[in-house]
């Protein structure tokens, strides 16, 4: 088959399979059968297309041209039983001391890439691939109006109260080529990627009238605040570089230096917004129709919708790799990551051209309610780097079947413990067992891996504002959390 040839079909595969790309955890699980089975322990092994990903360098050394494609199966086994009470007393209406499960269904992650050795500048290893770099993606339903706040006939919020949907795609142009023959590779990767988000929340926000009659007689619980559900739904492009290096250090010993820096994405589109109003005992011609507070006690839900702006900054990471062939059918490969996840800050969604409220209604026209109804909304996270080491061993039965096994830590970048949200569940350090294999058939290879990581449990306590809006940027309650992987893989070699 000529290389245009396949070059077409891996960009019409790699172009149809990427939008979809959906998985959980704000960074990706990992690509190929073969580096998942190993724990991630794979830049200085970098054997097969996969090495875009874990060390470009790796390209150099692959002598073969190959077409390659994964899908990972990924189950997030989530679970949160909400303590979430103002002042620890007060029911908001989150179902507390209820477990909540978030949903279960199976997401998909498939990737693909080639590899083609070219007579260019020596002999240099070109690659197309396209993967995802980061995701997440959890929903749960957690909330229900209490009678007390807008009656029983209130309008409910949707079923995806808290959402977050983050992919980022990378869409990545390869080269690779030996400095030093036999001994030292150098690669780079050149990345566009597209992120999409999708992010869902209810915000209990203060209610504003207060702010002009702190004496109102609807100024206590539960009027003391306003529920706004949030839908954001866009996405953005960006770029990044993702270099390496592999060592031979001697025929049995091979080491590795990767890093990744990416650019920020800015991510844009459109929001819908909805305020769901308490309901005041109001006696008729109390207040009149239209005017701002018959709208703070009516128990109407009030609809907007906006563009909406958020810059995503992604954090760079830094690697180093080793495998050892300690026999003719053992190889061991170890892997330590430095992940800065502190320049990760979370979402500031700024919102502009609105288009919900309709001419003179009090939430335009009067200037306390505009600037309550079109403010900004942001989501801190609180976070600091981490580190991940992980360890494989790869054993080739025979010439046709090859067994491998990994494990995982995972540093948690979570600074402080109390600082959870249904929609990025992070509680602690992770612990990941991995197992796969490989079945070679003359020009293919055929292969299987799974995954199980484990997070320890964690209880928060209270509920915490980080940036003093006066919106609690945490949600109290039990968290467990375990997650499933299965890839499948397929490589052909020509």
């Amino acid at each position: 088959m000529g290389i245009v040839r396949v070059s077409a079909i891996v960009l019409v595969v790699v172009t149809l399979l990427s939008p979809v790309v959906s998985a959980s955890g704000l960074e990706g699980l990992g690509v190929g059968t073969r580096a998942t089975a190993l724990g991630g322990a794979f830049r200085a092994v970098a054997d097969d297309w996969t090495a875009a990903f874990y060390n470009p360098a790796g390209y150099a050394n692959i002598y073969d041209n190959q077409l390659g494609a994964n899908l990972g199966l990924v189950h997030f086994r989530n679970e949160i039983t909400p303590n979430y009470r103002w002042g620890g007393v007060y029911e908001t209406g989150v179902l507390n001391d209820q477990v909540g499960y978030n949903d279960h269904s199976i997401q998909s992650m498939p990737a693909g890439g080639f590899i083609v050795r070219l007579p260019f500048w020596g002999e240099t290893v070109f690659g197309l691939s396209a993967y995802q770099q980061f995701d997440y993606n959890v929903t749960w339903k957690l909330y229900e109006h209490r009678p007390e706040y807008n009656g029983y006939d209130a309008p409910a919020l949707p079923d995806n109260q808290y959402e977050n949907n983050f992919d980022v795609v990378s869409f990545q142009l390869t080269a690779a080529r030996e400095f030093v023959e036999n001994k030292l590779s150098l690669g780079v990767g050149l990345q566009v990627n597209r992120g999409d988000l999708n992010y869902t929340s209810p915000v209990f926000r203060d209610n504003p009238y207060l702010e002009r009659d702190p004496n109102w007689e609807f100024a206590d619980y539960p009027n003391d605040k306003i529920v706004q559900w949030i839908s954001n739904d866009g996405n953005g492009w960006s770029f990044a570089i993702r270099a390496g290096m592999l060592l031979k250090q001697s025929e049995k010993l091979s080491l590795a230096l990767t890093a990744n820096v990416p650019f920020n994405i800015t991510i844009s589109g459109r929001s819908a917004l909805e305020f769901y109003m308490p309901e005041g005992q109001v006696l008729p011609n109390t207040y009149s129709p239209g005017s701002v507070e018959y709208l703070m006690v009516s128990g109407d839900k009030i609809t907007d919708s906006a563009d909406f702006e958020t810059s995503v900054k992604l954090p760079p990471t830094v690697g180093f790799g080793m495998a050892f062939q300690a026999s003719e059918k053992l190889q061991l490969s170890l892997d330590a990551e430095y992940t800065f996840w502190s320049s990760f800050e979370g979402f500031d969604f700024e919102y502009t051209e609105h288009s919900g409220f309709g001419r003179n209604h009090p939430a335009d026209t009067a200037a306390d309610m505009a600037t309550f109804f079109k403010s900004d909304i942001s989501v801190p996270i609180d976070w600091s780097d981490a580190i991940k080491v992980m360890a494989g061993a790869s054993y080739d039965l025979s010439e046709k079947f090859t067994l491998m096994a990994g494990a995982s830590m995972d540093q948690s970048p979570t600074s402080e413990d109390e600082m959870q949200i249904p929609q990025i569940v992070d509680l602690g350090t992770k612990w990941g067992l991995n197992a796969g294999f490989i079945v070679h058939i003359q020009q293919w290879d055929l292969g299987l891996a799974t995954s199980y990581i484990s997070q320890p449990d964690e209880e928060v306590a209270s509920l915490t504002d980080i940036n003093g809006d006066g919106i609690m940027d945490n949600f109290a309650g039990s968290y467990k959390a375990d997650t499933y992987q299965t890839t499948l893989s397929i490589n052909y070699r020509f």
